[in-house]
């Protein structure tokens, strides 16, 4: 394991749902640890730049409506109206071609290969219109950001 490594230990334990301690083998304390610390890692790097979960739209339908988040009261996963309505905006200014590529990749969980069958050409040219279409809207984003 690359990085913090946690310290040499006689026993392991793991918490569950935040009280419950349970004793585990070295093995699956670290891949418990890992991933912890991934999700941990994750979470700090949408906070400091302010990510929006494009899975929550396609939870909630392609362009969702406030009023249908509004309900959930996990902390985590309640997103600021601001943050929302530049997404929304800014995939409703996006064209046909970049939509539909968008919705393949993200909403249907299509596989650039894929995509690149159905929109008769290559991998690299989809990857390159990806790139260039998540940058848009992080540009969009951030010229409408308060």
């Amino acid at each position: 394991m690359r990085g913090k490594q946690p310290k040499e230990r006689e026993k392991y334990f793991i918490r569950l749902g935040g009280s419950t301690l349970v004793e585990v083998g070295r093995e699956i304390y670290l891949e418990w640890y890992r991933s912890e610390r991934r999700e941990r890692y994750q979470r700090e790097c949408d906070r400091k730049h302010g990510v929006c979960s494009i899975n929550k739209l396609h939870e909630k339908g392609y362009y969702p409506e406030k009023s249908n988040y509004l309900n959930d009261t996990t902390l985590e996963t309640v997103l600021k109206d601001e943050c929302w309505d530049r997404l929304e905006n800014a995939l409703k200014k996006l064209s046909e071609q970049e939509k539909r590529l968008v919705r393949l990749l993200y909403f249907e969980d299509m596989t650039v290969k894929k995509t690149a069958e159905i929109f008769g050409c290559s991998r690299k040219t989809i990857h390159n219109r990806r790139e260039k279409v998540l940058e848009k809207i992080r540009k969009m984003m951030s010229e409408t950001s308060p």
